[in-house]
């Protein structure tokens, strides 16, 4: 039987730097063990600054001394086991007037090399562990009912908030080392038993170290061994809530738990609160986090750290409570306090999101001046890049330009003597092609040359081919900053790629020329042209494109007769004229004209039937506008709709044409209104049919009145002709 001075031996020894207590299982069965002199124990011998390293794997202790070798040092650890192992009540050689030596003091203390918790110390004077916090000797229930393993550190009640579910029991349990316990005078759940030492310090090393589904495994074989809870336990479970990979998604675990330590009746700390906040930085759930933190600052009084402060912050960003986190972030800057690098990158992404783009950029000159510049080890590319990403969206060309500029133009390259170098340097930022095209439409709507090039020199150096929206870009960029002539030259250097031009590719020269409304920046733009023929090679002539774009321009002034003087340059300018450039002229028969130029339109389609062009579907929608719009007979128009079904796909006509048609013929009163109507439903338009429902009411009333009560028309396959 272990007398009580053995048992005050063993708990020196198990609060002792060595720490090995456990590894003296293997020798409790060797009869022919002896205890060694007391001259041979290594702690006294290895000395009081001996360094010592921890193993992950067991507990032992190893001492590491630079002034020993391996030898020596195996030999130490070997004596230190046996001596430990001595004072083993289950060793049937222990001797009873063996005197257990107390080290020094400056080895007594915890190794501090252990895998403890960085955030947990038993002589933390933070408070923010307990160090001895209330024990107790329940038992504790272990329900296993269909096959789902629940923890519950509640005795004999499954259904407790805290018997979570561990969905995956394939982890293999720790090591049983129960049979190290000590019984007697020391309570179970203490520090100083060997046994839940050993545990609780694993508990913590998978805290830190391992995965929630680790500590949660450990925490169960803990309670199957009959441990009761302590405060160190709620905390690690609530941290392992709080694990960075699982975001949010334990919020109603660590809430349960933090509940039931309540409910048992401990003092919930600051570590524990720490870790709720961290939880809830990704949580949108507003309402707990406002109560937990109610109840942390004014119920006991604990106020947020540094970290804290960062996820109080990002909750309010998660939540959309974009103007309380500014004016969180500015206080803190006003304090001093150093903002994380992942809260500025959140705050930056909110801003985004609702188009601050001067307030993003106001955040990146704090973000600058505490975090450093990208050349160092501060800002990364990755900020930047959002920053960037954010500017080009909301098409913020001073963000872009002082981005651009800043991490991504690469500067000249300077001569070091006579030789150029032939590589330019690196860019700290490589945007993506995604990016450099965002960029590319914010410098074509600002009229920005200068950085499109940049963008082009980029992707020309990614071997990148270029497409329509590259050059019509391009074009754009030159078009609104004035300069003609090379927006002339981008679209002819878009034709001599192979790539085809589209209906829009030029709409940006039309805009640049009639965005004064002065007719005399067409007479600019045709001498413009002139100028471009004569002083470019054969390869280098005008783009139909372009030409097209000062046609647009003059029927967009409503200048019909210099339209017509600018066509009859075709010639001249070395211009084939398209299906689209007789489009718009059919277009400012329309609408430079009351009533439209039908006559004039007539003689186009002529010409345009002698090139061999081929119509399109607006053609034809501008030729039944011509012929719909004159004052008496309006007939055409029914024929170029029945043409246009054939060159449209499936005859689906647009709806707005048949707007046009149905709001002529109830000018006229024509009755052929309600066929419309009809054949609006049938290709789908019903929303645009409902419209008329009441004018076509009216209009079947007055005509039934007028034929004395004869009933409309029969019903069968559509004929405007008739």
């Amino acid at each position: 039987m272990l007398r009580p001075t053995d048992t005050r031996c063993l708990v020196a020894a198990a609060r002792s730097a060595s720490r090995t207590v456990h590894t003296a299982r293997q020798l409790r069965n060797q009869a022919s063990w002896a205890p060694p002199p007391q001259s041979s124990y290594p702690a006294a011998a290895a000395g009081p600054g001996t360094p010592r390293r921890s193993n992950p794997n067991s507990y032992n202790n190893n001492s590491n001394s630079n002034n020993n070798s391996s030898n020596n040092k195996n030999n130490n650890l070997s004596d230190l086991s046996e001596s430990l192992a001595f004072l083993s009540s289950k060793n049937p050689n222990a001797n009873p007037n063996y005197q257990f030596r107390r080290p020094p003091s400056s080895q007594r203390r915890l190794n501090n090399n252990n895998n403890y918790n960085n955030n947990y110390n038993n002589s933390n004077s933070n408070g923010r562990y307990n160090a001895y916090p209330r024990t107790s000797n329940k038992s504790s229930s272990f329900d296993t009912s269909n096959n789902q393993s629940f923890i519950s550190f509640r005795p004999n009640d499954p259904s407790s908030p805290s018997s979570f579910l561990l969905r995956d029991n394939n982890l293999p349990l720790p090591e049983d080392d129960h049979k190290d316990a000590i019984n007697g005078d020391i309570p179970q759940t203490s520090p100083l038993n060997p046994a839940y030492a050993k545990l609780i310090r694993k508990l913590l090393e998978l805290t830190n170290y391992g995965t929630p589904k680790e500590v949660f495994t450990h925490a169960k074989f803990m309670a199957s061994k009959g441990y009761a809870p302590t405060l160190e336990s709620y905390s690690c479970l609530i941290q392992a809530c709080a694990h960075p990979n699982v975001g949010c998604s334990m919020q109603e675990t660590a809430l349960a738990l933090f509940e039931e330590l309540k409910e048992e009746g401990y003092t919930p700390n600051t570590t524990i609160y720490h870790n709720l906040l961290k939880i809830f930085a990704s949580s949108p759930d507003y309402i707990s986090m406002e109560r937990i933190l109610k109840e942390m600052t004014g119920t006991y009084g604990i106020i947020p750290d540094v970290d804290g402060q960062q996820n109080i912050l990002r909750h309010y960003l998660t939540t959309n409570q974009l103007e309380r986190a500014m004016e969180m972030f500015y206080q803190r800057r006003e304090m001093g306090e150093k903002v994380h690098y992942n809260t500025y990158m959140e705050i930056i992404k909110a801003l985004g999101r609702v188009n601050e783009v001067e307030e993003a950029m106001r955040v990146m000159l704090e973000f600058q001046k505490e975090w450093g510049s990208i050349a160092g080890s501060g800002i990364q590319p990755i900020a930047w890049y959002e920053l960037l990403n954010i500017a080009a969206s909301n098409y913020h060309i001073d963000g872009v330009s002082y981005i651009w500029k800043k991490v991504v133009q690469s500067p000249p390259p300077t001569p070091t003597t006579s030789r150029i170098p032939s590589t330019p340097p690196t860019p700290l930022l490589n945007p993506d092609d995604g990016l450099c095209l965002k960029v590319l439409n914010t410098a074509a709507r600002h009229g920005n040359p200068d950085l499109a090039l940049e963008v082009f020199r980029i992707l020309t150096l990614r071997n990148i081919p270029f497409q329509e929206h590259h050059y019509a870009a391009l074009s754009a960029s030159y078009a609104r900053s004035g300069q003609l002539i090379p927006a002339f030259r981008a679209l002819t250097l878009m034709r001599n790629q192979g790539i085809a031009h589209t209906a829009t590719t030029a709409n940006a020269i039309t805009e640049a020329l009639t965005s004064t409304g002065n007719i005399e920046n067409v007479d600019s733009a045709y001498a413009t042209l002139k100028d471009f023929v004569a002083s470019s090679s054969e390869k280098d002539v005008v783009e139909v494109a372009g030409f097209n774009a000062v046609l647009a321009a003059c029927v967009k002034l409503k200048d019909l007769e210099r339209a017509l003087g600018v066509f009859a340059e075709c010639a001249a300018l070395n211009v084939s004229p398209n299906t689209e450039t007789f489009n718009l002229l059919f277009k400012g028969c329309v609408e430079c004209s009351t009533p439209p130029n039908k006559e004039l339109a007539m003689f186009l389609a002529g010409e345009m039937k002698e090139m061999g062009l081929n119509p399109d579907f607006v053609t034809y929608e501008e030729l039944l506008r011509v012929s719909l719009y004159q004052e008496e007979d309006y007939e055409d128009a029914f024929v170029y709709l029945e043409e246009m079904k054939e060159v449209v796909g499936g005859g689906r006509v647009r709806g707005v044409v048949y707007e046009w048609i149905a709001r002529r013929l109830e000018e006229v009163g024509d009755e052929r209104l309600g066929m419309v109507v009809e054949e609006m439903k049938g290709l789908g338009y019903v929303e645009e049919a409902k419209a008329w429902d009441g004018v076509l009411a009216a209009t079947a009333a007055t005509a039934e009145a007028a034929k004395g009560g004869e009933g409309q028309a029969g019903k069968g396959e559509l004929d405007y002709r008739s």
